[in-house]
């Protein structure tokens, strides 16, 4: 196996494709973990921020879910037993009008933009070979009996769940729903149906069996293990609506991971020209994930390549996963329960996502999960659990009433619960009811510095 740049002696661990990076280069709201990314990625990352302004956590975030689609179903992570997760992650990245939201997100996804055009194209000229076929007298044809052309993609913008299913159905190694304003995606929720799109997703988070039946045999649709993942960008200011009706008692928004760099501030154009062609080196990785091979059994299904642990990258996850317990099990908020909760989950997924691009960046091979990649998967498990935490701040702040932004302004940085109460009651919120305000968003807006003290976040 070829070792990472860091791992080799006598190598500056920056030297990468020939050329250090510069380190002293400022990143632009780089709350974001980008030593968690191969190197070869973290070089596009840092260019495209210095050249085009790009906020590294929007880049990285959205490259994350991209690595993941390149991957598909053609490789799941095994913990133990049967126990497998794929790549399937849900992301919104968040911001302020102007953040620069949008724009990497376009980089990140354009290799598959590009692969659907080409695929778009191609499947036009099948249509039109295909009709034409049809018109001919049975003899005069190529194949007597012609069959319809699929249209390979994979992204989907705005689909009712058996258009979706149909569209996977004809490209099982999983596809992206991918939304600039993901706003549009949860709002659209039950338009079609008046059942519940929420659970519906919640099934594809976890990849189980779906199906539509719609008129007719021939249109029904059944995926065994589907791979459906989502990313778009949203605004602080109506995060709000992604906790409204059922998508906070199903903890739906649990699945969700938020990219939210500290510095969202609109950045002065730059003059300098990268280094290289970032947009090529991008294409190069995710078309070595994508152009993989894989086998399929007789019904045609995927059938995956499985990455064990290694024994201590093993080792170093369930050590990781006993803290993240503890953690959740110490947190007053049942918000941040149920996220962490999700940690889980993600970790291992991204530990397959980072192990296969380390793999089509050429630091690693992809016969197991190994220690590095584990270790930069729970680098990314701390910078989303902030980031949660930060969205339920203001999911919480957008939602206060009246009352409580008032008792929250009068309470000092550091309080007691008895000085809490008299603060409480001195505008009119009932001892009862200050208390559960406290309960509810402590973690949040309030700390429990020890035994009946509380501090302001």
């Amino acid at each position: 196996m070829e070792k990472s740049v860091s791992d080799r002696k006598g190598i500056d661990p920056m030297l990468v494709l020939g050329k250090a990076v510069d380190m002293s280069v400022k990143i632009k709201g780089g709350d974001f973990p980008l030593g968690a990314m191969p190197m070869k990625i973290q070089r596009i990352v840092r260019e495209a921020n210095e050249c085009y302004g790009y906020p590294v956590d929007y880049l990285a975030g959205a490259m994350l879910v991209a690595v993941g689609l390149g991957i598909g179903n053609t490789h799941f992570a095994r913990l133990k037993g049967k126990w497998d997760e794929s790549a399937i992650l849900f992301m919104a990245l968040v911001g302020r009008p102007g953040a620069c939201k949008s724009h990497p997100l376009n980089f990140a996804i354009r290799p598959f933009t590009e692969l659907d055009g080409k695929a778009t194209r191609a499947y036009v000229k099948a249509c039109e070979e295909y009709e034409r076929q049809r018109e001919l007298p049975m003899k005069e044809r190529t194949d007597p009996h012609p069959v319809a052309p699929l249209c390979k993609r994979f992204l989907i913008s705005d689909a009712t769940p058996e258009a979706m299913l149909l569209i996977h159905s004809q490209n099982l190694r999983g596809i992206l729903m991918w939304n600039d304003e993901l706003a549009g995606w949860f709002k659209n929720f039950n338009r079609y149906n008046k059942g519940s799109d929420e659970e519906y997703w919640l099934k594809l988070f976890n990849a189980n069996p779906s199906f539509s039946d719609r008129k007719g045999v021939k249109n029904s649709v059944y995926i065994s293990r589907p791979f459906i993942s989502v990313v778009g960008t949203i605004q602080n200011g109506i995060l709000n609506e992604l906790a409204q009706g059922s998508r906070t008692s199903n903890v739906f928004i649990d699945r969700l991971l938020f990219v939210m760099p500290g510095n969202q501030d609109k950045q002065p154009w730059s003059d300098r020209e990268p280094s290289f062609d970032i947009e090529a080196a991008w294409a190069d990785i995710i078309g070595r994930l994508v152009e993989m091979p894989y086998e399929t059994d007789d019904d045609g299904n995927i059938v995956a390549g499985i990455l064990p642990f290694s024994p201590e990258a093993k080792s170093r996850l369930y050590e990781w996963q006993r803290q993240n317990t503890e953690e959740c099990n110490r947190e007053e908020s049942d918000a941040l329960k149920g996220v962490y909760n999700k940690f889980d989950f993600h970790a291992i997924r991204f530990c397959l996502i980072i192990q296969m691009a380390r793999w089509a960046c050429g630091e690693a091979d992809k016969s197991e999960i190994e220690l590095v990649s584990v270790e930069n998967a729970i680098s990314l498990v701390d910078y989303f659990k902030t980031t949660a935490t930060r969205v339920q701040g203001i999911i919480r702040e957008l939602s206060l009433s009246e009352l409580q932004r008032a008792v929250m302004s009068a309470l000092p940085d550091e309080f007691t619960t008895e000085q809490g109460v008299e603060i409480a009651a001195y505008n009119s919120m009932p001892e009862r009811t200050f208390k559960d305000f406290i309960r509810r968003f402590t973690g949040i807006y309030f700390q429990k510095i020890r035994h009946g003290i509380y501090g302001k976040i």
